[in-house]
């Protein structure tokens, strides 16, 4: 065995497949009904024209599919970009080296027909030459071929072990020819006797181990030895490190030897570095730079604000007109229409659809006012009183148009006095609160013990709460609890 040399630290490829192309379909292949050939390995399936001296298409023989999603968004072999992230739904075929899941068997022969671009309806017009299990039991091949028969019309379909496909390459076949095949693969080692030209199938032997086991293994040793990287360590970059750095030992024994001396170590050794990312320390930045990335944030938030306060101002604006020419119809006497657009938008009375123009009104102007960058415009109601001179008239002593601005003003007045009336309380509310406060603040100065007990009392009190709530909502969702009788006991009643 040729000594491995290292040169330097070898880092992690985490190749990203391509999408396969769809191949067009050759007239030449159409109308010729050359086989069509396809190695499906656990592994990796091969599928390609007999015709042609390398496959066509090579994935992984798995697919993906997010659940809700439609049966058109499966995805297939190389389709899936990164295996790691989806690797909760990944379906595959195979049982061990048994194909038992005929659904996603057909998806896979849905991909490798589209992308080989055959076109004609309803079925493939090629003879299929395909790889299975060794000793496959009858029942499973009798599975394949319905599918390939009954939903492909395929014309017919020739079975046969990978192995021995590899040995009558490989070796002219006579009656005289004694061999001893290994198959290694994805799931298992098959032990192949061949006996004067022939396989000798009582001696076969199955050992379940083969890649996918060396896999696991390098993955779980690694992480048992750097468990503080346990999540970098994917079966991914496990198989990885055993297809491209691992080798068969010759010798077990004395390679282990070897590798006890710490030359042989050091000028055999390979070394592996998992991607990270160079943090950069704020001791490695200068007091300019500092300064520089602060500005640069902050003018970034303004922007953001900026630009989000102008969607805001847009969105009040529109709603403004709407409500505005909703209040045009009152003014028309057009009662009927207006009634029906103060429904539609939700409000109880004309006074209430004042009151919601006067705040977006009162909104728009303060928001305007802070994107110019001038002071907050000064509330003219508060400044001056509000004239009301037609409502103390009675109505027989009014025109018409008297009688609409009487109308209006009544109006104004109802919607005045009530948010005078919410000001009030709520200006009422806010002493309150800062009275409050401010008798908290004079009790924790004068007595900090009991003014910890009454804010720890009050959290107690706020938990208690909230516990009570999160237990009768659980009660709730469970049967034969007090609450959620008492539930069923009251929609009963509703119903009855």
């Amino acid at each position: 065995m040729e000594e491995i040399k290292s040169h330097g630290i070898f880092s992690f490829k985490d190749e990203k497949t391509q999408p396969d192309p769809v191949f067009e379909y050759p007239s030449n292949i159409a109308n010729s009904g050359i086989p069509l050939v396809i190695d499906n390995g656990v592994y990796k399936c091969r599928a390609g024209w007999a015709s042609l001296e390398q496959p066509q298409l090579v994935f992984k023989n798995i697919t993906a599919k997010q659940k809700g999603k439609k049966e058109l968004d499966v995805q297939v072999g190389n389709e899936i970009n990164n295996v790691e992230v989806v690797k909760w739904i990944l379906r595959t075929q195979f049982d061990r080296n048994l194909v038992t899941l005929y659904d996603v068997q057909e998806q896979i022969y849905d991909y490798i027909f589209a992308h080989l671009g055959i076109n004609t309806e309803g079925c493939v017009n090629h003879p299929i030459v395909m790889t299975e299990a060794l000793c496959n039991p009858g029942y499973c091949r009798q599975q394949m071929s319905e599918l390939l028969f009954e939903c492909y019309h395929v014309p017919s379909v020739v079975y046969g072990v990978d192995a021995l496909f590899s040995l009558y390459n490989n070796q002219k076949i006579t009656d005289l020819t004694h061999s001893l095949i290994v198959g290694c693969g994805y799931q298992n080692t098959s032990l192949i006797p061949v006996v004067n030209g022939r396989v000798s199938s009582a001696n076969c032997r199955r050992i379940n181990m083969g890649g996918a086991q060396l896999d696991a293994f390098m993955q779980r040793l690694l992480q048992l030895k750097y468990p503080g990287h346990m999540a970098a360590i994917t079966l991914s970059r496990a198989e990885e490190l055993v297809r491209d750095h691992c080798y068969m030992a010759e010798d077990y024994i004395s390679e282990l030897e070897a590798w006890t001396d710490n030359d042989y170590y050091e000028n055999n050794v390979t070394k592996i570095q998992l991607p990270y990312n160079a943090a950069v320390t704020g001791s490695q930045l200068t007091a300019e730079q500092l300064k520089e990335r602060r500005e640069q944030q902050i003018r970034r938030l303004k922007e953001s604000n900026a630009k989000r306060r102008l969607e805001k101002l847009q969105m009040e604006e529109e709603k403004l007109r709407e409500l505005i020419s909703v209040q045009e119809l009152l003014d028309d006497e057009d009662d009927e229409a207006f009634n029906r657009a103060l429904s539609s938008l939700r409000y109880d009375t004309a006074e209430s659809l004042q009151v919601e123009i006067t705040k977006l009104t009162m909104s728009i102007q303060r928001m305007k006012a802070k994107i110019k960058g001038i002071d907050l415009p000064v509330d003219e109601e508060a400044k001056k009183p509000a004239v009301y001179d037609l409502i103390d008239i009675p109505d027989d002593q009014l025109t018409p148009d008297q009688m609409s601005i009487k109308k209006r003003q009544r109006m104004l007045k109802n919607a005045r006095e009530g948010r005078l009336r919410a000001q009030a309380v709520q200006r009422e509310r806010q002493q309150k609160e800062m009275e409050e406060e401010k008798k908290l603040e004079q009790r924790r100065i004068k007595d900090f013990n009991g003014w910890l007990q009454l804010i720890r009392d009050k959290r107690k009190k706020l938990l208690d709460i909230r516990n009570a709530k999160k237990q009768r909502k659980a009660d709730l969702a469970k049967r034969r609890t007090y609450a959620s009788q008492q539930r069923m006991r009251k929609i009963t009643q509703l119903v009855s």
